[in-house]
Order: C-alpha cells, then sequence, then structure tokens
C-alpha cells in the first residue's frame, strides 16, 4: 500500500529541522543501497527483496526537496525496525555457529563479507530507523503545532460542513423579531380575549338570572279564544 502512486500526497515543509533530517535521511538511504548491493553479493536473496521495497520507500518519502510523504516515511521507520529485529536474530544465530551463510560453511572472502552484513546490517537498522523517526516527529510537530500556518479563532464557528449557518428571520432581518408587525404587511393582530386552560371568564362566573314568566303568560293568554277568557272571567268574579 505504501508504493502505490494514491497512497500518499507529499506536504511542503520548509522547517529547518526537517530539512537537517532529510540531509542524514539521505545518507541512510545511501548506506542502505550498499546494504542491498551486499546482500546480493552474499546470496541473501530475501534480505535483499526486503531491502529494496525499504530503499523504494524511503525514497518515495523525501525524493522532493520541501515536500515529504509522511506516511510512506512512517512505512519506512516500521520497515527498519521489523529489519533490526530479523537482522539481530540472524547475526546471533550466525556468530554463535548455529545457522551457516546461504553459500556454505567456507571461510573465504564471501563468509567474511557475510559476517560485516550480520554486524553492520544490524547496526545500520537500528541507526537508520532512529534518523527516520526523527524526521517523522519534527515533521509531525510542524503540521500538527500549526507553524507558519494561520491561527483560528477558538470562538469562532467552524467554516464548512457541519457549521452553524444563522437561519434568516422571515418577519425582520435586522431586528431579529420573528413576525413584526411593523414590518410584515401581512401580519394580522388578534383583537379577542385570549384564555387559559382551566380558567373561567368573569362573565361564566357571575350567577345567572332565573327567566321572566311574564312573556310566557302572554303568549299563551293570545292562543285562548275571546269566548273562553270570558267565561273564565266571569266565573273568577262569581266565585268573588
Amino acid at each position: 500500500m505504501c508504493l502505490t502512486p494514491g497512497s500518499a500526497m507529499p506536504l511542503p515543509c520548509n522547517d529547518p529541522t526537517a530539512a537537517f533530517w532529510r540531509k542524514m535521511m539521505i545518507g541512510v538511504l545511501v548506506t542502505h543501497f550498499a546494504l542491498i548491493i551486499l546482500d546480493f553479493i552474499c546470496l541473501s536473496w530475501w534480505n535483499g527483496i526486503l531491502d529494496i521495497l525499504a530503499f523504494s520507500i524511503g525514497y518515495c518519502s523525501i525524493k522532493d526537496e520541501g515536500q515529504y510523504e509522511v506516511s510512506r516515511l512512517l512505512c519506512y521507520v516500521m520497515f527498519m525496525i521489523f529489519d533490526f529485529v530479523f537482522a539481530g536474530v540472524a547475526a546471533c544465530l550466525f556468530f554463535s555457529g548455529v545457522s551457516d551463510p546461504p553459500f556454505g560453511s567456507r571461510k573465504n572472502w564471501q563468509w567474511y563479507a557475510f559476517a560485516v552484513l550480520s554486524a553492520g546490517g544490524t547496526a545500520f537498522y537500528i541507526i537508520g530507523g532512529t534518523i527516520a523517526y526523527r524526521l517523522y516527529k519534527s515533521l509531525k510537530r510542524y503540521f500538527e503545532g500549526g507553524e507558519g500556518q494561520e491561527v483560528m479563532d477558538p470562538g469562532a464557528p467552524p467554516a464548512g460542513y457541519g457549521g452553524y449557518q444563522p437561519v434568516p428571520n422571515r418577519g425582520d432581518p435586522e431586528s431579529g423579531a420573528v413576525g413584526s408587525p411593523g414590518t410584515n404587511p401581512g401580519f394580522k393582530a388578534f383583537s379577542g380575549q385570549g384564555h387559559t386552560l382551566g380558567a373561567r371568564s368573569a362573565q361564566s362566573s357571575q350567577p345567572r338570572a332565573p327567566p321572566s314568566n311574564s312573556g310566557s303568560n302572554q303568549r299563551a293568554r293570545a292562543n285562548i279564544p275571546a269566548a273562553a277568557l270570558d267565561r273564565f272571567e266571569q266565573k273568577s268574579r262569581a266565585k268573588e
């Protein structure tokens, strides 16, 4: 993944500390290239392939001056750590006589070259990994620390997606009053009397007067015939 074209994007950095460690990193890559040649001389094919892969990642991370690919640089650091562990174990087995070189146990110039490769490679991996890590830390401090970048106001709302966007008021956008009657021509104020739940008005709380019976008596007498009404009056006079 570290060698794919779109796996990392170069970031510009003009930090003098990063520039110093980049120069040291160039020396590490030159030594790493010499170690690859020594791998193939000693017939250590598997170590040579792994060193070529690590060298390519380290070269791609710093190939442009002032441009750094931080993710690839971190991959190079991880490769150097793994190589240091495996090379240290292989060197211990070789110098203790447990394992033989790939070309056999004959002590010729190739055997001494493999001894230099075992001891020198172990020391190189730890030194080169340390230098690469120091470059990575300086770049991380530069980009996360905000050196040379605009400092954002912590009280200001974040821009872009997720930021607070004020909603414009439909009534009065300047005063902030929603539906203000002074600026909204379609607004009609409520002219009635407001009531709350559970409350009774003053008119409903007063007792109602009993209805009058005078009107009903007059309507009843109007429906009675005149003759029957005369007889009723005569009887009432006779009783008196």
